[in-house]
């Protein structure tokens, strides 16, 4: 380090020697390279006992994966207190907390939970060991409405901590599993949306009240929920629980009989998918779902076969050419028949072949390219020769295809003697 506070005199003396009509970037280059320097030398100094605390970090942490709990508790401990870094202080007194809750010293972990749950330096960590005090509470301790309320309170203290949404879950979990407390649960979810819609947790409050009431199985019910997530879907469009809201008021309209309502909501969920897009080169799956279903909904109950053939053709275009293209292609032609066209819909089969028998030429040069890539002359030929051996595998679809190209031809010349339409 000598060297590098030798230079960071020299141009400290080069810096006070400027004459006075030295540029102004002149000037800020000089200070800019000063303040590296320092930078770099104090990162030098900090560096070797910041790497020996990570190291030991990292190797309290093995001794707790590998069972040894007390020796990891009382490391974790030490590490607490030599941390420079107070989030390094808060972590290593996690970790010590969970060290005890692995040994099923559950009243232990608690208590150390609690204490932490006030004296972290961190307010999430002060959030997450309260939260994980309630969890052991609730599932390891017998307390349950300790636990409950201390969820509650979380959520109303620290509505944008980190740990509160999955404080909320065990509220919701716990409301699934206990009927009779189903309702004070759904009652205390909605108070507190009512009281802060624009926190971070309000759509999920929304969301798993829904859920909550979807569970009576009633006509009233189900109404209720659809009243709340129509709510969230205009109160908080951008939020990540939107497709699950979404998803959840699609199928609450069709037990409850809405088709039209179904297929508005679902038309929604695929609609999401540009937006999807324009962030990452992935779908979800809901909205695979909801084309499919949108699909069936047409085809049948609505009876709209043109949106019907534009769900059927967009699929595989959103999905990029799936491996199940060919069921979607059979769809397509299955909707081209009973919309009467059924010259398109045996075309549609006839790429159904074309596009598995491309497919398996893809394969096949594949596998010989493979083969070319061994590393001995008799291993490529023995390679080649069980490659000949082998046939393609004919998928489903291949023979669904061919009788459905059978079945309409046979229409169709029938349609042609009777002079019908083809």
């Amino acid at each position: 380090m000598a060297h590098l506070r030798q230079a960071a005199r020299v141009r400290a003396r080069a810096f006070s020697s400027t004459p006075a009509h030295a540029t102004l970037p002149r000037v800020m280059a000089r200070l800019l390279f000063n303040l590296a320097l320092i930078t770099l030398a104090t990162a030098c100094a900090r560096s070797v006992p910041l790497l020996k605390w990570e190291e030991d970090f990292y190797f309290a942490e093995r001794l707790h994966d590998d069972g040894q709990r007390d020796l990891a508790r009382e490391r974790f401990a030490q590490l607490r207190k030599s941390a420079k870094d107070p989030r390094d202080a808060d972590e290593a007194a996690l970790m010590a907390c969970e060290t005890q809750a692995r040994a099923n010293a559950f009243g232990a972990a608690t208590a150390c939970y609690d204490a932490l749950s006030t004296d972290a330096f961190d307010g999430d960590v002060r959030a997450r060991a309260f939260m994980h005090a309630g969890e052991l509470r609730l599932y390891d301790l017998g307390q349950t409405e300790l636990a409950l309320r201390m969820f509650q309170t979380l959520i109303e203290r620290k509505p944008s901590a980190a740990a509160t949404q999955r404080a909320l879950d065990h509220l919701y979990l716990y409301g699934k599993q206990h009927a009779t407390q189903r309702d004070g649960l759904i009652a205390w979810m909605l108070r507190m949306e009512r009281q802060a819609p624009e926190t971070d947790i309000a759509d999920n409050l929304l969301l798993r009240a829904a859920m909550l009431m979807d569970l009576a199985d009633t006509a009233m019910a189900r109404q209720d929920a659809v009243n709340l997530l129509e709510r969230l879907e205009k109160l908080h469009p951008e939020v990540q629980t939107i497709i699950d809201a979404m998803m959840l008021h699609a199928r609450l309209e069709r037990a409850l009989g809405h088709a039209k309502a179904e297929a508005l909501e679902l038309e929604r969920v695929v609609a999401t998918y540009e937006t999807s897009y324009n962030f990452a080169s992935y779908v979800l799956s809901e909205h695979t779902l909801a084309s499919l279903r949108l699909i069936e909904l047409y085809r049948g109950e609505l009876q709209d076969l043109k949106r019907a053939e534009w769900h059927a053709r967009n699929l595989p275009e959103m999905l990029r050419t799936p491996l199940k293209m060919p069921q979607f292609m059979l769809e397509l032609a299955a909707i081209e028949e009973q919309r009467g066209d059924l010259r398109a819909a045996i075309d549609t089969c006839q790429d159904v072949l074309a596009y598995v028998r491309d497919r398996n030429d893809d394969f096949a040069e594949d596998d010989r390219r493979i083969c070319h890539e061994s590393e001995t002359r008799d291993l490529r030929k023995a390679c080649l020769e069980d490659l000949k051996g082998r046939a393609p595998v004919e998928e489903k679809e291949v023979r669904l295809a061919r009788e459905m190209i059978e079945r309409l031809q046979v229409a169709m010349r029938s349609a042609s003697l009777r002079g019908g339409r083809r």
